[in-house]
């Protein structure tokens, strides 16, 4: 017989129709989520598996042994884990944040009126930026400038300030550049963040095909419960979403696979921190070793007397930590712990070193160190260890959004 290979087991999956769980009946699978138009997943590897209650009976027999033993609710368990790549996650990052995406912006003269480049800054002759839909974090490129250095180029931009907002800071410095009243501005992709209100349920269907087998089994009623991320100083960035869901079913011959001719993994570069810019404060830093992002959002499946399946799966609080690891330099970021000073993280992870490569931009506008680790061992360098905890945002900056995190995919 076939021994089956992890190589050939795809990892498919598709969002339901609706995000309703009905609590007494389960999802019929020939109607809902469908066959058609599922994505392939990019994966290092899927560990989501049915798990059952188990218990046994504790009677005293005069035979001293345990006669029966028996299954009680069952529930999908496990997490989806690979490299970071633009696009590929983006979907599962929008139902962590129970968000619906914002898509692209593309911006003209009709709109800005004019632009001129000085500095560290795009200075724009009308409009308001922030007002046709740019925020601090967003990646940007330009068409059509008459500094051909400053087209097809990933402009991160840091900040607004001026007149309503037209002049933006922007890293890296753009070529200095005098008025041009003919181009074309565009933030690509989509963007995600934790709303205040409006959060929407989501409902998936992983599916693993072991095509060598023909035998296919298929994860229902599955809400992904956050995310983990990882972004050492070199090395890929990867990326964990933790999945909890229903049942399972086991497909074979004419019924497997259940997802039939689904879209193709996407092509997209892996994101490595070494690509991309780390800045706190706004200001770059240079030191930064590591970055870790653990965004949690507490989820239970509990059991009910009558049917074997969970009733629902229950989302609690969006909680989002991370530690930050740099070599130590200076007193900067030990005093940010030691005064309870709040920063902000601005992270952006590009797939290659084209100018204008695709990226995910991970900005934190509040964000408080709950530590600063420096033991002193070793003969080399020193490095200070960050935990900390991410807040909602509260203050007025122009730009920034009343959230936690916000994430900018050029590729979604």
């Amino acid at each position: 017989m076939t021994i089956a290979e992890g190589v050939s087991v795809r990892v498919a999956y598709k969002a339901y129709s609706g995000g309703t769980m009905t609590s007494n009946a389960e999802a019929d699978t020939a109607t809902d989520p469908g066959a058609a138009s599922a994505q392939i997943l990019r994966r290092v590897a899927s560990t989501l598996d049915l798990t059952k209650d188990t218990y046994e009976s504790a009677e005293i027999r005069a035979d001293r042994q345990v006669a029966d033993f028996r299954h009680g609710v069952r529930r999908v368990a496990g997490s989806i884990q690979g490299e970071l790549s633009p696009a590929s996650y983006f979907p599962l990052i929008e139902a962590s944040n129970r968000d619906t995406a914002t898509s692209s912006v593309t911006l003209t003269e009709a709109g800005l009126t004019s632009c001129t480049a000085t500095g560290s800054t795009f200075v724009f002759g009308g409009g308001d930026p922030v007002a046709l839909g740019l925020r601090v974090g967003d990646v940007i490129r330009f068409t059509n400038l008459s500094e051909a250095l400053n087209n097809s180029r990933n402009f991160t931009i840091l900040s607004f300030g001026g007149t309503t907002n037209r002049t933006v800071t922007v890293t890296p410095a753009p070529t200095a550049m005098a008025s041009d009243s003919a181009f074309s501005l565009s933030r690509p992709g989509a963007t995600t963040k934790v709303p205040l209100t409006g959060h929407v349920r989501r409902l998936f269907a992983f599916e693993h095909y072991s095509e060598d087998l023909d035998i296919a089994r298929l994860f229902t009623e599955c809400r992904v419960h956050g995310y983990r991320m990882s972004l050492p100083a070199t090395g890929m960035a990867t990326i964990e979403i933790p999945v909890m869901g229903r049942n399972m079913q086991v497909l074979t011959g004419g019924s497997a696979p259940y997802f039939t001719s689904p879209t193709a993994a996407g092509t997209t570069g892996i994101a490595a921190a070494v690509n991309g810019i780390i800045r706190a404060s706004g200001s770059a830093v240079g030191v930064v070793t590591g970055i870790d992002l653990n965004a949690e959002i507490a989820g239970s499946a509990p059991a009910v007397v009558g049917q074997n399946f969970v009733p629902d799966i229950i989302l609690g609080r969006y909680r989002l930590s991370g530690q930050v690891t740099a070599l130590f330099e200076s007193s900067t970021l030990l005093e940010a712990f030691l005064n309870e000073t709040e920063v902000d993280l601005l992270v952006r992870l590009d797939a290659s070193s084209d100018a204008n490569s695709e990226a995910i931009s991970i900005h934190l506008p509040r964000v408080k160190f709950g530590a600063a680790n420096i033991p002193a061992q070793g003969e080399g360098e020193q490095v200070v260890t960050l935990p900390f905890t991410a807040l909602l945002y509260d203050g007025s900056t122009a730009g920034v959004e009343v959230t936690t995190c916000r994430i900018h995919d050029t590729a979604a």
